[in-house]
């Protein structure tokens, strides 16, 4: 081969390769295209183009908005764990973003999603539950607030029922001490659940099975004082409206058999999920306080979609 036809062939070869290269599109255009398929549910695409926007205009006016729709856009996709990871690189890039109740919700959201039968491992609710605390907490004031409180009662239900569960499988193989234990761990960590009810009942059951004469006149006047108003509990628990404690949903009855099991099988060991949250990124220290409650300020955020 001659260098001539040699030459030519390098000049069509670098054309050629000149040409496929994509054009580079301004940074509204690459938001505009986004945005429509986002729009249009077109999840994959949406996501594509946005991070097309992050690529090439970093510091784009559109920048923040743009990695909040692909976290969004995994969530719509039901892509759990890619949604998990975006939204918590959001709140660690934009810790003073006003997106962040909206966020922490959404995070309670895509673990929410993934919750299963009480039988299984509770993880999904445990994390769910920190997240809607989050919200709940921090921004009690914001419309996201108002959505998270109905999720966590659903967690805090789910948890319950876990626990009940177990000590239900105690109480079927005669081990009375771990079912109390259970039993326990239901008064202290969710009284404000229908559950707290049922496993008052299963107990006062085991302790007549049992023998147990004056504890199950115990578990049953614990039983008495949460039945008259156990619809109107369940449906608005203080726990949840104003971060209300145990105090505020047992009576003395249930208080003098919490201090009866407390005294034979000694102090709850560790934390309980129900009264953890997961640690924030977000530097800003909450401000005023609900209740005389430093956890408690006025949070805004934007109104909440179909979620």
């Amino acid at each position: 081969m001659s260098i001539r036809i040699l030459l030519v062939v390098l000049a069509v070869a670098l054309a050629s390769a000149c040409g496929s290269t994509k054009a580079k599109l301004a940074a509204d255009q690459y938001y505009k295209e986004a945005s429509a398929a986002f729009t249009d549910k077109n999840y994959e695409v949406a996501i594509s183009r946005y991070k097309d926007l992050l690529d090439q205009y970093p510091f784009s006016d559109h920048a923040e908005e743009a990695e909040l729709r692909i976290a969004q856009s995994h969530y719509k996709s039901k892509h759990y764990p890619e949604a998990v990871a975006a939204f918590n690189d959001f709140q660690r890039m934009h810790p003073m973003s006003p997106h962040l109740p909206k966020v922490y919700y959404l995070l309670g959201k895509s673990y929410m999603d993934q919750m299963t039968t009480i039988d299984r491992d509770q993880a999904a609710s445990e994390n769910a539950h920190g997240w809607f605390r989050v919200v709940v907490d921090r921004y009690p004031e914001s419309r996201w607030a108002k959505l998270a409180r109905r999720r966590l009662a659903t967690c805090r239900n789910a948890l319950a029922e876990h626990e009940l569960y177990i000590a239900a499988y105690y109480f079927k193989h005669q081990n009375l001490r771990a079912g109390e234990n259970r039993v326990k761990g239901i008064l202290e960590n969710y009284p404000d659940t229908r559950v707290a009810t049922h496993a008052l009942e299963r107990l006062a059951a085991a302790y007549g099975r049992a023998g147990e004469g004056e504890r199950e006149r115990m578990a049953r006047a614990a039983l008495a004082e949460r039945l008259p108003g156990d619809e109107a509990r369940v449906a608005d628990p203080p726990a949840i409206r104003a971060g209300a404690g145990p105090a505020e949903t047992s009576g003395p009855a249930t208080s003098v058999l919490l201090a009866d099991l407390t005294g034979r099988l000694g102090p709850s060991q560790g934390v309980s999920t129900a009264a953890t949250a997961p640690s924030l990124l977000d530097p800003a220290p909450p401000s005023g306080g609900t209740h005389g409650d430093p956890r408690y300020g006025p949070g805004k955020g934007e109104p909440p979609g179909r979620y």
